[in-house]
């Protein structure tokens, strides 16, 4: 990540939660001798974390796990839309695409 920007003084850092993480990974407030070298190991933390995390999902993807867990977990219906209340009088079942067919292919709708 060549442009992050972040860092470790003024903004919200003075803020209790803020300040706990920056002392927990030691880059809080300015370093004493080299001038920007906690935002910079701040920046790397950001990258690694956010670079773990896509490998994840990379790895939950190509050995099925993402997709095997979006089924178990209500997402298992294939194919089935939720209602939406707006539409619930238009029939079959509340899908407007198949009320809209059956309007156009009866001459219901030019």
């Amino acid at each position: 990540m060549p442009c992050i920007e972040v860092g470790t003084i003024g903004g919200g850092t003075f803020l209790s939660p803020q300040a706990s993480m920056l002392d927990l990974l030691g880059v809080r407030g300015a370093h004493e001798t080299a001038p920007g070298a906690n935002a910079r190991q701040l920046a790397r933390i950001v990258a690694a974390a956010v670079l773990a995390g896509e490998l994840s999902l990379c790895s939950a993807l190509a050995a099925g796990h993402l997709v095997r867990a979006h089924m178990q977990h209500n997402r298992s219906q294939a194919g089935t839309r939720s209602v939406t209340p707006a539409l619930e009088g238009l029939g079959a079942g509340g899908r407007a695409a198949d009320r809209v067919g059956a309007l156009t292919a009866g001459g219901g709708i030019r």
